[in-house]
């Protein structure tokens, strides 16, 4: 049981300067209108996460899958940097295996990341997080399917920020 705190203080702690600023609000979702399509970026799938059954093309298929069941356009890498803002879903599931135990702390993030410039200095530009979403929580390692739910859950997040910024003529 210490461990799992341990892990999750872990990962939490490591989390919070990500997430000052970066949420699902009213001014991140207005970030997303007049987007016309993301890049999915899936990492730090874990190779114990991978022994234990869990990939990234898994996670990358579900994500798209959603996205273009929903009519959000899936880019391509080279499609992505060519866009205005080079707009890319950023996925990331973060995993500490705890072997005694037979589970897994995770941290399992979606966050719309894009170029934006400084209005002190329009001439630099920056790849930041303008929309984010995130979930810690523990899983056994038997049941790590269930971070694909997870995954799918907070791009569920997403899409509905997405729509609600780019609503249907």
């Amino acid at each position: 049981m210490k461990t799992v705190l341990a892990a999750l203080a872990l990962l939490s702690a490591t989390l919070v300067s990500r997430l000052v600023g970066q949420e699902d609000s009213e001014a991140s979702r207005r970030t997303l209108a007049g987007l016309k399509g993301v890049y999915v970026l899936i990492e730090n799938i874990s190779d114990d996460a991978q022994r234990d059954g869990l990939t990234e093309d898994q996670i990358r298929t579900d994500v798209e899958l959603k996205l273009r069941q929903t009519g959000i356009t899936v880019l391509s890498l080279q499609e992505s940097v060519t866009r205005a803002g080079a707009p890319h879903l950023y996925v990331r599931v973060s995993t500490l295996k705890n072997s005694a135990e037979s589970f897994y702390a995770y941290n399992a993030e979606v966050e719309l990341d894009q170029d934006v410039k400084l209005i002190r200095n329009p001439s630099v530009t920056s790849d930041v997080a303008t929309w984010s979403t995130t979930m810690l929580g523990t899983v056994g390692s038997r049941d790590l399917r269930h971070l694909r739910e997870v995954v799918r859950d907070l791009t569920d997040q997403f899409i509905n920020a997405y729509l609600a910024a780019n609503p249907k003529r």
